[in-house]
C-alpha cells in the first residue's frame, strides 16, 4: 500500500478526505475513517499521525478482523503471567506498545460487544487493565478507528455500541472508493508500475492504449489493493517495456463480468443440483455452510473476497466457518 508521502490525490473527493486528516492532525480528537476495504483508510490514518506532534512515536495498526474474538483482548490490553494457559510470562499489550503515539483500529465494526464496552472504558479514562491483573495502568495514546460497515446500522441491529460510536466519532473522514475516483486511477497506476519495476529490475515505461481502457474500466471492487496487486502481478509477467492488455488478462470489466457470470439464483440452483442430486431437502443451515465452502472453492480461498460476494462481513464469515470445523 501507500504510505502517507506517497498519497495520489487527484479526484476532489479524495483531495477533501486528505485536507481533512491534515487539519484534525494537530489535535487530540479522535477519528473515525470510513470507507471501503482497500481504499486507503490505513493511509489516512498513518498521515494523521506523521502530521501530528506524535509522529516520533509509535504508529501501530490492528485490523480487528483479522484475530480471533478470544485472542484480541490479550491482543489489545496484554496479559499476567499465568492468565491463562501458554501464558509463561507477562506480555504487554499494544496499547502499551503505542504508548505516547497512535493505535489505529482498522474494521473497528467487527469487535465483539464485551471488546467495545472494554475500549469505551479505555478512551472514558486513560488507563488499561491486562488480562489476568487487577493494577490498572495510565496510558497516553491517540486512538483512530476505520470501518467498512455503516455503524449506524450496526447500532439500529444492537451489534455497536452507541456511546462507544459518539466517542469514536468526534471527526469523521470518508475515504471514497476508487471507483468514484477515475482521476486517481491511472496516476496511482503509474506509481505502482514504477515502484515494482524497480522491485523486480525491470525496465517498464507505460501501458499501451488498451490497457489503460481496461484499466479504467473496471469497477475496482477491492479499490487501491487491488490495482496495486494488480500492477505487480502484470509487472512480473510483461515481457516488454510496455504493460499489455494481456499482461491484465485477469482483469475484466464490469459489463464483462456481468455477461459470463450466472446470477446469483442460477449460480445457487446449480450448486444444489451438483451436491444434491437427489432432490433431498436439507436444513437450511446446511445448505449455508456448503455454499460458503462452494464460494470459498470459486475464489481460491479468498475470504474478503467470499464475504464481499455472499454479501456478509468478514467476522460473519469467519465465525461460520469455525462453526463448521466445530461440527466436524
Amino acid at each position: 500500500m501507500l504510505n502517507h508521502k506517497e498519497v495520489i490525490a487527484k479526484s476532489p473527493a479524495f483531495i477533501e478526505a486528505v485536507e481533512l486528516a491534515k487539519r484534525v492532525a494537530e489535535s487530540s480528537a479522535n477519528v473515525l475513517i470510513l470507507g471501503e476495504s482497500g481504499s486507503g483508510k490505513e493511509v489516512i490514518a498513518q498521515m494523521i499521525h506523521d502530521l501530528s506532534k506524535r509522529k516520533s512515536r509509535a504508529f501501530i495498526p490492528l485490523n480487528c478482523s483479522a484475530i480471533p474474538e478470544n485472542l484480541l483482548e490479550s491482543e489489545l490490553f496484554g496479559y499476567a503471567k499465568g492468565a491463562f494457559t501458554g501464558a509463561g510470562i507477562s506480555r504487554m499489550g499494544l496499547f502499551e506498545e503505542a504508548e505516547g503515539g497512535t493505535l489505529f483500529l482498522d474494521e473497528i465494526g467487527d469487535l465483539d460487544l464485551n471488546l467495545q464496552a472494554k475500549l469505551l472504558r479505555v478512551i472514558q479514562e486513560r488507563k488499561i487493565k491486562r488480562v489476568g491483573e487487577n493494577t490498572y495502568r495510565p496510558i497516553n495514546i491517540r486512538i483512530i478507528c476505520a470501518t467498512h460497515e455503516n455503524l449506524q446500522e450496526a447500532i439500529k441491529r444492537k451489534s455497536f455500541r452507541e456511546d462507544l460510536y459518539f466517542r469514536l466519532n468526534v471527526i469523521s473522514i470518508e475515504v471514497p472508493p476508487l471507483r468514484q475516483r477515475h482521476e486517481d486511477i491511472m496516476p496511482l497506476a503509474y506509481h505502482f508500475l514504477r515502484r515494482y519495476s524497480s522491485a523486480n529490475g525491470k525496465v517498464l515505461s507505460s501501458f499501451s492504449a488498451d490497457a489503460i481502457e481496461s484499466l479504467m474500466s473496471h469497477s475496482w471492487p477491492g479499490n487501491v489493493r487491488e490495482l496495486e496487486n494488480l500492477i505487480e502481478r502484470a509487472v512480473v509477467l510483461c515481457s516488454t517495456h510496455v504493460i499489455q492488455r494481456e499482461d491484465l488478462r485477469l482483469l475484466k470489466s464490469s459489463s464483462e463480468v456481468a455477461s459470463v457470470l450466472p446470477s446469483t439464483f442460477e449460480s445457487l440452483q446449480q450448486f444444489l443440483v451438483d451436491k444434491n442430486p437427489y432432490k433431498k431437502i436439507l436444513p437450511i443451515e446446511e445448505i449455508t455452510q456448503q455454499y460458503i465452502q462452494y464460494a470459498l472453492e470459486i475464489n481460491r480461498g479468498a475470504k474478503d473476497k467470499t464475504a464481499r460476494d455472499l454479501g456478509i462481513d468478514r467476522k460473519t464469515l469467519y465465525r461460520r466457518l469455525r462453526s463448521s470445523e466445530d461440527r466436524s
